[in-house]
Order: C-alpha cells, then sequence, then structure tokens
C-alpha cells in the first residue's frame, strides 16, 4: 500500500468500499514543494479531493453545545463540560490513520516544520464525519470509520485551535489572522474575517452569535451567515517572553450571558454579552491560554506562570474560592466528572482533584508535560502529552489502563465518540483508536 498514489488509493478505496474500516491502513499525503511555494501549504497535496459529505440537517438550535454521538466544538459545550460518550474498551487498536502534509516555515527567525494537530486541535464529529485542522495549512474532512479523505481546505498558515460546527458550517481559526466559516458539506469557503493577530482561539455560537478571542486581545462577536462584525471589545495584547504570544488564546466559556476567558496579562475575565461591558477581572498570575471549565456557580482554570497556578472562582463575582500551586503552570483545560476536576500540568503530572477545595485524590506520572485537554468519559480519561503516548486511566484511581506510541507529542484533545478516539500528534499522523 506505501508504493501506492494517493489518488490510486482513493480510487481503491472507493472500489472496496467500508471493507477497509474493519483493518488499519494509512492515508499518504504527497510532501514535495517547488521553490516557488515552499512557505505556503501546498493547495491539495493529497490528489483530487472534492467529495461532498452527507450531513444530517441541522436541527434549529442556536447554541453549539455538543450531545452524544456529536462533537460540535471544542471541550463540547459553551461550559466545556461535555468530553465524548460511549464505552471505551482498555484493548484499543488502531482502525486507521492518516499521513498529514507538512508546513516548511520559520519560527522565530528559524527554519522549522510543522506536522500533524497543534494545540488544541479537537476534532469534530457529526453524522458519518469528523473534521480537522491541521499545523501543516490544511481543514479535513473524513469519514469517521473508514478514514476516507472526503474533502480538504488548504490555508496560508497553520489551523491550531478548534473549529466549531453550527447549522452545517465549520467555524475555525487559523494562524494566518483569521476566522474563516467553511461550506461543511464541500470545504467551500463562504466567509472570512481577517484581523492583526494569530487566531488560535476556539470560536463558539451562542444565541446565534459566533463569539471568538484571538491574539489582538478583542472578544469579538460576528453574525454567523455572513460575516459582519457585530462588536469588538478590546482588553490589549499584553506582553509575553517572545514575539507569537499575545491577547486572547483562551477559548471563551459562556454562560447566562456572560463569557469567561482568560488573557495574557494573567486576568480571568467575564464579560457580559449585551452590555459589551466587564463584569469583573481576576488576577492569577501570568499568561492565561487555558479555557475556563464552567460548573454551577464556579470556574476552574489555570495559568502558565505563578505559584499558585490552578484556581477555583466565584462565577458570580470573580473571587478566588481555592488555589492549588502546580509547578511550571498550566496549559490544559480542566475536565470535570462528578465531584472531581482532571487537568494535565506542565510539570509531568496529570492531576485529580476534588472540586470542592482543590485537594489531589490522585496523581499520575508522565514525566513530559501535559499541554493536552483531558477527556473524561466511561470513567475513563484520556489525554496526550510532550512525549509520544497517548493514554488512558481509570479515573478512580489514575491506574494506567491503555497506552499508544503515537510517534511524537501530542497537544490536542481527543475526541470521543461512540467508543472511539480520535486524535493528531506532532508526528503528522492523524489517528482513529477503538
Amino acid at each position: 500500500m506505501r508504493d501506492l498514489s494517493r489518488r490510486r488509493f482513493l480510487a481503491l478505496a472507493g472500489g472496496v468500499g467500508l471493507g477497509l474500516s474493519a483493518w488499519p491502513h494509512d492515508g499518504l499525503a504527497r510532501r514535495k514543494r517547488s521553490k516557488a511555494s515552499a512557505n505556503l501549504p501546498l493547495s491539495d497535496p493529497y490528489g483530487h479531493t472534492n467529495g461532498i459529505a452527507k450531513l444530517p440537517a441541522w436541527d434549529g438550535a442556536l447554541n453549539t453545545d455538543s450531545s452524544p454521538g456529536r462533537m460540535l466544538m471544542f471541550r463540547g459545550t459553551r461550559k466545556h463540560d461535555y468530553y465524548g460518550s460511549g464505552s471505551l474498551g482498555t484493548d484499543l487498536k488502531m482502525q486507521w490513520r492518516f499521513r498529514m502534509a507538512d508546513f516548511a516555515t520559520t519560527k522565530h527567525g528559524k527554519p522549522t516544520v510543522w506536522q500533524g494537530t497543534g494545540w488544541t486541535g479537537q476534532t469534530l464529529k457529526v453524522g458519518d464525519y469528523i473534521f480537522v485542522g491541521s499545523t501543516g495549512g490544511h481543514f479535513h474532512c473524513f469519514e469517521a470509520t473508514s478514514g476516507r479523505l472526503v474533502w480538504v481546505y488548504t490555508a496560508e498558515r497553520c489551523f491550531k485551535g478548534s473549529p466549531c460546527f453550527y447549522r452545517n458550517r465549520i467555524y475555525v481559526p487559523n494562524v494566518d489572522n483569521r476566522v474563516r466559516c467553511i461550506d461543511a458539506t464541500n470545504g467551500k469557503l463562504i466567509w472570512s474575517w481577517r484581523g492583526p493577530s494569530d487566531i488560535d482561539s476556539s470560536p463558539c455560537v451562542s444565541a446565534g452569535v459566533l463569539y471568538i478571542g484571538g491574539e489582538d486581545g478583542a472578544v469579538k462577536a460576528f453574525e454567523p451567515d455572513t460575516g459582519k462584525l457585530l462588536w469588538r471589545l478590546p482588553f490589549g495584547v499584553g506582553k509575553g517572553e517572545k514575539p507569537g504570544s499575545g491577547g486572547i488564546e483562551s477559548s471563551l466559556a459562556i454562560v447566562d450571558g456572560r463569557a469567561y476567558f482568560g488573557h495574557l496579562d494573567g486576568h480571568v475575565r467575564a464579560v457580559d454579552l449585551a452590555s459589551h461591558k466587564t463584569a469583573w477581572a481576576t488576577r492569577i498570575g501570568g499568561d492565561t491560554d487555558a479555557s475556563p471549565l464552567v460548573v454551577g456557580d464556579r470556574i476552574y482554570i489555570g495559568c502558565q506562570d505563578g505559584s499558585p497556578s490552578f484556581f477555583c472562582l466565584n462565577r458570580t463575582s470573580g473571587a478566588i474560592i481555592w488555589s492549588r500551586a502546580i509547578r511550571r503552570g498550566i496549559w490544559s483545560t480542566a475536565a470535570v466528572a462528578g465531584d472531581r476536576i482532571v487537568v494535565g500540568g506542565n510539570d509531568g503530572e496529570l492531576y485529580c482533584l476534588a472540586a470542592a477545595d482543590g485537594a489531589i485524590l490522585w496523581q499520575h506520572h508522565v514525566g513530559a508535560g501535559i499541554w493536552s485537554s483531558p477527556a473524561v468519559v466511561d470513567g475513563k480519561v484520556v489525554f496526550g502529552s510532550y512525549d509520544r503516548w497517548l493514554r488512558m486511566l481509570d479515573l478512580k484511581d489514575g491506574k494506567l489502563l491503555w497506552r499508544y506510541d503515537m510517534g511524537g507529542r501530542s497537544h490536542s484533545a481527543p475526541c470521543i465518540e461512540g467508543g472511539r478516539i480520535w486524535v493528531g500528534s506532532a508526528s503528522g499522523w492523524y489517528y482513529c483508536f477503538g
């Protein structure tokens, strides 16, 4: 199969149909570039891919909250409290994998090659299809069970932040300073909006309005059908250690007409979406890229610098209820499971904390920083890290149940539906396990 061209492989895949889904297969990307296009993604590195995704009709909802079988946005709901569905066995096997195209460019003046999926990079699952962007600059639609590539959209630079799905359209940020609206059925661009800075905050739709942050430091509201900017509320870019990090990389949580988010300046803020005014701002430390988790009247969020670095805040006032010191800070967005909070630390530990007071119930040593946002499904915790392994732990005690070598680090949040896991890594490979 490795000797087949991508076009030939797709032709054969179409001929045998879903029979390919019964055993692992490799999708292969063409990776050659001309000198003229060395710093741009290839328009279609996989061959001729202009298929149609046959999606179910939109249910009329005005929000992008997920439900069992459908993963419509980063962390599932506007509270960031949905992580998937199904029964997860402990003998998972790779169902298929796909080699995503790379992107050769420069970072801080030095040559670098971006591969696979990045932070936060979560996959969407709708009907029989999954949707995922890559740091190689491409956004993909695959058949969920077979791995057949249906269509691909090419941007100018890296897709890092997670997309959201609304009314059969994909809304996705990119570090080329754009947020795009793409037709989910065919991958065609409907509209794009360009700001002054990278956009790797993930969007969501609430009450029929599209909201997103960005490294320009502003909360932005759009009309999702047309891309019209309805309003923009700036909070400054702030100062980072290096160029390329600024403003709001955190993804907005939206509950009861308020948006909650972190900022490079170390503050967590609440903004009233009707008045466009700040309800409160609480400084928790340094750069706060992690996204808020809202549980009842509490918010759980970590920051990258400072001690303590993980906090529980009062949602109404922003007052700190409790905090915990986690060495080397937090990039991971926390998950809730009953009375437990699960979050990854950049110190190489996965923590399970008591939601009430932050007491450590257990911690699992990985030894490499955990930027991936853990998914808790079926009493199990699934996450990646700066090492090569995708891991599954028992929620009860943190015991390792399963792991898989993905060939490189994974900062992406896993998508889990119907007992299958879809996730990418910086090795360039994208995987489905089941």
